[in-house]
């Protein structure tokens, strides 16, 4: 990268690393989590969001109205390690009430990981992201249990979900896609009746965001990346929620710096295209499209990638 070029990435770097942490922490929200869930995972699909906003486990405000709770999500520890073992971080790390197994006098849980994951193809190292979604979800059933002994309880073992919310570098092919991945049997010899509860017990769902959708969890989604509070409140009701709206607020404002320092720094170091600099640096990030970068520049769309290009910007797959 040349030295004006790594000026003006430099400048907005901070920014949208700003951003990019305003966004998770939006994901502590149980308001926010609520329609993520309802839409991608099957034990709410039949649930509204108010219902399944109630079944987010947050016991430190129980006695609190859904409507007017402004608490984050009562999270497990965001952190896990054990000998032996390299620490992982979660994004957003909860437990929700199982609908399918529990009733008035029982509760039974599910243990939940959402992470927002900027680049579908991480190439430092490279690994597939369901590769990494699954790592998570085997270390979230092991520590249900601590330490092994001769007397382990297995029966314990609740539920675990690994759900990816995948924004960047999705190949064309899979943009706009959820995929769930489960655990099932197959009877190879003879018929078996085992409950599907013993051994159903994690899936790892991948979300892959593309082009701008129209309906359903990739427009909520879209809502929430671009800070667009109305697209928001179609999905869930936030409107009594001023952490929740200065939240979205934030990310627009953050949003409108990165391009805003880019492009003044940009200039500022004798870059005579500023502006475009600062619009290959949304593109990258995948906070406007290619095609809406290009829009913007007056380009076309192989004449916005071919300078993307020469400025030594990552270009989004095509192919």
């Amino acid at each position: 990268m040349n030295l004006k070029t790594e000026i003006s990435v430099n400048a907005a770097r901070a920014y949208g690393e700003k951003y990019d942490e305003s966004a998770k922490q939006l994901f502590l929200n149980p308001e926010i989590i609520a329609p993520i869930i309802q839409m991608s995972v099957p034990e709410y699909k039949k649930y509204s969001v108010e219902q399944v906003i109630k079944m987010i486990d947050r016991s430190s405000i129980e006695s609190t109205p859904v409507d007017s709770a402004s608490a984050m999500a009562d999270r497990l520890p965001t952190e896990m390690n054990s000998i032996g073992e390299k620490l992982i971080r979660y994004d957003s790390h909860f437990k929700a009430i199982n609908p399918a197994l529990s009733d008035k006098n029982i509760k039974f849980y599910l243990h939940i990981d959402l992470e927002v994951q900027n680049d579908y193809r991480p190439s430092s190292p490279k690994y597939p992201v369901v590769k990494r979604g699954i790592y998570y979800g085997a270390r979230e059933i092991s520590s249900q249990l601590g330490i092994i002994t001769e007397e382990t309880d297995y029966s314990k073992l609740e539920k675990v979900y690994s759900i990816w919310i995948c924004n960047e570098n999705v190949p064309p092919r899979l943009r706009n896609t959820v995929t769930s991945y489960t655990i099932t049997k197959k009877d190879e010899i003879g018929i078996t009746d085992e409950p599907v509860s013993d051994y159903d017990l994690m899936s790892v769902i991948i979300i892959r965001r593309g082009e701008e959708a129209s309906e359903g969890i990739f427009d909520y989604l879209e809502g929430i990346f671009k800070s667009n509070i109305d697209r928001i409140e179609k999905y869930v009701d936030i409107k009594d929620n001023e952490s929740i709206k200065e939240g979205v607020k934030r990310m627009t404002g953050l949003g409108e710096s990165i391009y805003n320092k880019a492009y003044k720094e940009g200039e500022n170091s004798g870059i005579s295209q500023g502006e475009a600099s600062a619009m290959f640096k949304l593109v990258q990030k995948g906070m406007l499209t290619l095609e809406e970068g290009a829009s913007e520049l007056g380009m076309t769309p192989e004449e916005f990638k071919e300078n993307m290009t020469k400025a030594d910007f990552k270009v989004p797959e095509t192919v």
